[in-house]
């Protein structure tokens, strides 16, 4: 699948190959998300992800999130991302942002 990166820092979070200086978010949860970003670039489409049960692949249901969908990067944290068709109906994965699911 297409994967585009709404947020301007985890574009550029995604692009480093070395963590250096402060980070807006844990060093776990910095290398989770790049691992999710390859799993969902991997995949043939969203039904891929869903059957990855660890993922923890959900719709979202609260008002401010309306037509977006998560996946788990940690136990805290969560990548929010919408789902999108291009020209040739193909899924787009669109990453919205990591949330601290708890804070």
């Amino acid at each position: 699948m297409k994967v585009i990166i709404h947020d301007e820092y985890l574009g550029i979070l995604a692009e480093q190959t070395a963590l250096t200086g402060k980070q807006k978010y844990p060093a776990e949860v910095i290398i989770k998300f790049k691992m999710r970003i390859n799993q969902i670039s991997q995949a043939s489409n969203t039904q891929d992800l869903r059957a990855i049960k660890s993922l923890h692949f959900e719709k979202l249901k609260e008002a401010r999130y309306k037509d977006k969908y998560s996946i788990r990067l940690n136990k805290a944290y969560r990548l929010i991302f919408a789902i999108g068709k291009d020209e040739q109906t193909l899924e787009i994965v669109i990453i919205e942002e990591i949330n601290n699911h708890y804070g």
